[in-house]
C-alpha cells in the first residue's frame, strides 16, 4: 500500500513542505529536517515508481512547483551564495522557492539565511542502459523539450549534445555537491532567473530545482557488490566470455588486448598519498577510421558495461578551437571537453589528427589531458588564477603509430586483430550477448571497479624475492628497476580484482609476468621502447 505521506509529497511538495516548517517554525534547523524527511519518504526504490517524477519527462513551463528527481552531474559550484528569507510574513515558511510581496522595509533582516547555487547537467555520455536500470518505465521515454534546447549549453562538456541543465539552490549545509559528483537530486521545480543575471535585461528564467534532498552515487552509479557470484555459470568462464565479446566486437579478436583493456577500466583512484593511479593505455597500431566521424567498435563495446563512456576523437580543429578543461568567462564557468564524472573511461583516438598546427589552445588542451592522465587532476581557469580538481578517469589511447603520438601512457599495447571484425562500425552492427549475460559481465566490470585488494606478508615476501632474483640474473642493473616493481604490482591488483578475488596470490603475480612478456614481446616485434 502507498503511504499517505508519499501521496502528499507527490502531489503537492509545497504543502508537505508548509506542513512539516508549521510542525516546528524553527528556521536555524528546518533545513536539515527537510532534508532528512524527505529522504525518509523516498528511502525505498519503489517509492520513485508511484509516479513521474523524473526531471526528463516534465514540462517547467506546465508544471510549476511539482516535485522532481533529476540524476545529474554537478557542473559548477562558483556561483555566488543567495540570501533567502526564511521565515515570511505571518511567521510562514519561507524558501524553496516561496517569496513575500512584502517590500524590503518590511523586512526582518533576522530572518534572512543563505543557501547555496550551484548548476547541475544531464550525467555527461551516460549509458542508455544505467536509465533503464534505475529509472521508472514512465520515464524511459524522454520528450525533449528542456533536453533539445538546453539552457546555457557552454556548460556542458559537449555543447552540442541534447542534455539538461538546471540551476539547483541547496537550503541545507550539510548537503555539500563538489563539481563532477554525480548524485540524484529531489526537489521543487521552478523557473527562476539565475543571480547573476537579475541585473541584466531580457534575461529569461531557467529550471531551477528547489533541493529537499540529494543521494550521492557510486563510481558504477548503478550499485554493485564485490565480490560478486554469477548464478548460472562460474566466474572464470563468465570472465572469459567477457574478454572474447570485447575482443570479438572492439578490437577484431585480439585477446590480448581485451583483457589489457579490462583491466583498464576496473581501475580507479586507490591513493594519493602514495600515488596509487589508474594507468593509461595506448592500444597502439590501430588503424584510422575511413571517415572522420567514424566511432570505434570499442566505444560502443564499453558503453555496454560502463554507466560512462567518452569518446574524444582528437583533429586539429578539436584541439585547436574547443576547450579540454572549463574555463571561467564573464563570471560564467563554462564546462570543457574533460569535466567528466569520476569513474568515467575516456576513449581518445588519434587517427583524425592530419598535417596543420596545433596552436595555444591546442598546446593547452594536450597538456591538461596528459596531466589528468599522470596525477588524475584538472585544472579550471579562472581570470586570475588556476585552481585543480581531482579527478578519476580511465583513459584509452588509440593510435595508429608504434606509440602515442601526444601523449605518455603507462602501457603501449599493439593491436594483432586475429579476424576480420570491423573497428569502426555503427552501434547497431554490435552483437549483443544475451540481456542475462551482459547484465552479469556488468555486475563483473562493475564490482572490480568497487573492490579492494590486499598483499599478504608471505606473498609480498615472494614477490620480493622474485625481483631481487630476477634483478640478478638481468644483463644490467637498469633492465629491471624499481619502478618495473611498482608497474607489476599495479597491475597484479587490477588483474586480482578482474578475478573477484581480495587478495593477490602468486599465482597472479606469475600470471601478470607472462602477461608483461607478451605485450614486450609485442613491443619489440614493431621496434617500440615502451
Amino acid at each position: 500500500m502507498v503511504s499517505s505521506v508519499l501521496v502528499d509529497a507527490l502531489s503537492d511538495p509545497t504543502r508537505s513542505l508548509v506542513e512539516l516548517y508549521n510542525e516546528i517554525k524553527d528556521i536555524d534547523n528546518f533545513p536539515a529536517r527537510v532534508a532528512a524527511h524527505f529522504a525518509d519518504i523516498f528511502a525505498s526504490k519503489d517509492a520513485y515508481s508511484e509516479a513521474r517524477l523524473h526531471l526528463h519527462t516534465v514540462d517547467p513551463t506546465q508544471n510549476d512547483r511539482c516535485l522532481v528527481s533529476f540524476r545529474a552531474m554537478i557542473q559548477d559550484t562558483s556561483p555566488s551564495p543567495e540570501m533567502y528569507l526564511a521565515k515570511r510574513s505571518g511567521g510562514r515558511c519561507g524558501g524553496w522557492g516561496l517569496t513575500d510581496d512584502q517590500s524590503t522595509d518590511d523586512l526582518e533582516y533576522s530572518d534572512l539565511r543563505e543557501n547555496t547555487v550551484v548548476w547541475a547537467v544531464s550525467v555527461p555520455s551516460e549509458s542508455p542502459w544505467v536509465a533503464a536500470e534505475l529509472d521508472t518505465a514512465s520515464s524511459l521515454t524522454r520528450p525533449t523539450i528542456l533536453e533539445s534546447r538546453p539552457h546555457k549549453p557552454h556548460k556542458f562538456p559537449d555543447p552540442g549534445t541534447p542534455h539538461l541543465g538546471v540551476q539547483v539552490k541547496v537550503y541545507d549545509r550539510v548537503d555539500s555537491l563538489r563539481a563532477t559528483d554525480v548524485a540524484t537530486l529531489v526537489g521543487i521545480l521552478t523557473m527562476e532567473c539565475m543571480t547573476a543575471d537579475l541585473e541584466s535585461p531580457n534575461v529569461a528564467p531557467v529550471p531551477t530545482v528547489h533541493l529537499l534532498f540529494s543521494r550521492h552515487l557510486p563510481l558504477t552509479i548503478s550499485p554493485r557488490v564485490f565480490p560478486y557470484s554469477p548464478a548460472t555459470t562460474t566466474f572464470q568462464t563468465l570472465r572469459e566470455e567477457l574478454i572474447s565479446w570485447i575482443a570479438d566486437e572492439g578490437l577484431a579478436g585480439d585477446r590480448d588486448a581485451a583483457e589489457w583493456v579490462l583491466l583498464s577500466i576496473i581501475a580507479k583512484v586507490q591513493s594519493r598519498t602514495p600515488a596509487l593511479l589508474p594507468p593509461s593505455l595506448t592500444i597502439s597500431q590501430f588503424p584510422p577510421p575511413a571517415a572522420q566521424s567514424s566511432t570505434p567498435s570499442l566505444s560502443t563495446v564499453l558503453s555496454h558495461l560502463l554507466p560512462t563512456v567518452v569518446t574524444l576523437p582528437l583533429s586539429l580543429d578539436v584541439l585547436n578551437s574547443s576547450s579540454f578543461y572549463p574555463e571561467s568567462k564573464n563570471e560564467d564557468l563554462h564546462s570543457g571537453r574533460l569535466q567528466l564524472p569520476r569513474g568515467s573511461v575516456c576513449v581518445v583516438t588519434e587517427g583524425g589528427v592530419t598535417e596543420g598546427g596545433v596552436f595555444d589552445r591546442g598546446i593547452m588542451n594536450l597538456r591538461a589531458m596528459q596531466e589528468m592522465m599522470s596525477t588524475q587532476t584538472l585544472e579550471y581557469a579562472f581570470p586570475f588564477s588556476r585552481f585543480t580538481f581531482q579527478t578519476d578517469v580511465v583513459f584509452l589511447i588509440l593510435s595508429q603509430g608504434k606509440k602515442s603520438t601526444f601523449f605518455q601512457t603507462n602501457l603501449n599495447l599493439p593491436l594483432r586483430p586475429n579476424n576480420k571484425g570491423e573497428l569502426y562500425s555503427s552501434p547497431s552492427k554490435t552483437k549483443l550477448p544475451a540481456p542475462e549475460t551482459l547484465m552479469m559481465f556488468r555486475n563483473l566490470v562493475g564490482g572490480a571497479k568497487t573492490g579492494n585488494v590486499s598483499v599478504g606478508e608471505k606473498v609480498a615476501e615472494y614477490i620480493q624475492e622474485d625481483f631481487v632474483s630476477e634483478r640478478k640474473a638481468a644483463s644490467s642493473a637498469a633492465t629491471v628497476t624499481s619502478d618495473d616493481l611498482i608497474h607489476r604490482m599495479m597491475i597484479a591488483r587490477l588483474l586480482t580484482l578482474s578475478l573477484h578475488q581480495s587478495e593477490v596470490s602468486t599465482e597472479i603475480w606469475e600470471r601478470v609476468k607472462a602477461m608483461e612478456e607478451t605485450r614486450k614481446m609485442r613491443l619489440d616485434a614493431i621496434g617500440s621502447a615502451k
